[in-house]
């Protein structure tokens, strides 16, 4: 019931219960009128405390919601800068590779042109076959290998994975095995499956431990703790290829990483 209703019926109950008691109308109604005044000023400071303690916690909530944000905001941000520091440090090892694994590639015999046809060389007396077996073999070996790096290149970082696995199984005697088993490695890397990544990556120190692929291996183990929150255990990997690898490339990544910390 709106304020002046009540107004009403308190002035109208008030002259009444004055006329039976003999009261005076006019001062009843001028008495009541002033009490009915007081009443209203005090529901009227009421409503009027209620709204501002409402306006108060809503500005309180606000503030609240305004910190969320921006703590959300700030870890997207950080998100995004490691994205782009992984996808960077990929571009950067596929660049490497590209460069460095030609060195890899399998020699050919030089041919035999002494009676003008080509042949294989025979190594002390042994027959030919063998020799054409292990090329055949080798050339097996660096099809597999190739076709699960592009896989890597294109970004399809599963069937990469798979790839390599295959080729592993296939091929884990090939002088391209310690460079799979990285690959391997990297393409758990990329999709965030860390545990899985330093498993391979471990594998590359283990069982390549002359590798030119151990200082990254090393790198991305302490890359992978990191991601993790193991900042304890990634220190000490990053640590440990600046010691042991002071002039390769992952070593300076490690002092990039380190200064960060």
């Amino acid at each position: 019931m709106p304020l002046s209703a009540h107004r009403r019926c308190l002035l109208t109950l008030g002259v009444a219960v004055s006329l039976c008691l003999g009261g005076s109308p006019v001062f009843a109604q001028s008495d009541l009128e002033s009490r009915v005044d007081r009443i209203e000023q005090r529901l009227e400071g009421s409503a009027l405390m209620g709204l501002m303690n409402e306006a108060e916690t809503l500005r309180g909530e606000v503030t609240t919601l305004r910190g969320e944000i921006e703590i959300l905001e700030r870890q997207l941000r950080d998100l995004r800068d490691q994205q782009r520091q992984l996808y960077l440090d990929l571009d950067e090892r596929l660049r490497m590779l590209e460069l460095g694994d030609s060195a890899l590639a399998p020699e050919a015999p030089a041919p035999d042109t002494s009676d003008g046809t080509l042949s294989e060389p025979s190594l002390n007396g042994v027959d030919d076959g063998p020799v054409t077996d292990e090329r055949d073999t080798a050339a097996d070996a660096r099809s597999d290998y190739d076709q699960a790096f592009a896989l890597l290149r294109e970004g399809d970082f599963d069937a990469a994975g798979a790839a390599f696995e295959a080729f592993l199984d296939a091929h884990d005697g090939s002088e391209l095995a310690a460079n799979a088993r990285y690959w391997l490695g990297e393409s758990h890397y990329v999709v965030r499956e860390f545990d899985n990544a330093i498993q391979e990556f471990q594998r590359v120190l283990d069982d390549h431990p002359d590798s030119n692929k151990v200082p990254d291996a090393l790198l991305k183990i302490g890359f992978s703790y990191l991601e993790q929150g193991d900042r304890d255990a990634a220190r000490d990997r990053l640590e440990a290829v600046v010691e042991a690898y002071p002039d390769s490339t992952a070593a300076n990544l490690a002092e990039q990483r380190l200064d960060q910390f």
